[in-house]
């Protein structure tokens, strides 16, 4: 093979591996709403009995997120998770869009061995951020 052909192969792999999904096209692919559940009629989550549960198990309970986890993120009550982590805060009430603990498991990126979220687990988060994240 020609080297320029070489070359084009190298960076055609580099661009396709470089280019992953946005944030956009992971929340089209799960089918996740932005609006407002009340808009919608879907219904308004409790942190106690929809979001609590979720984050304990899915990221608390593994042993991850806790005192002393990963950028210092500790999931396992309304209070610590409120506190945010070393970059700061990871929900921003009433904008989920902008919440870090949103882009994360819509992303993939946590839990980083998976099981990931699921698209209903996702949206009860992201309409519990929208409505003002509240300790309920």
């Amino acid at each position: 093979m020609s080297k320029t052909i070489i070359l084009l192969l190298l960076i055609g792999t580099v661009f396709t591996i470089g280019c992953g999904k946005n944030f956009d096209e992971y929340a089209i692919e799960l089918g996740l709403a932005f609006d407002s559940p009340d808009t919608t009629n879907r219904p308004v989550p409790s942190f106690k009995t929809d979001i609590s549960p979720i984050l304990t198990k899915q990221c608390a309970l593994v042993g991850c997120h806790v005192a002393d986890g990963p950028d210092d993120v500790d999931l396992r009550t309304y209070e610590t998770l409120q506190m945010g982590g070393e970059h700061g805060p990871i929900v921003i009430e009433g904008k989920a869009r902008e919440s870090e603990l949103v882009e994360e498991v819509v992303k993939q990126k946590m839990p980083p061995d998976g099981p990931y979220l699921d698209a209903e687990q996702i949206q009860l988060i992201i309409d519990w951020i929208n409505t003002g994240a509240k300790d309920n």
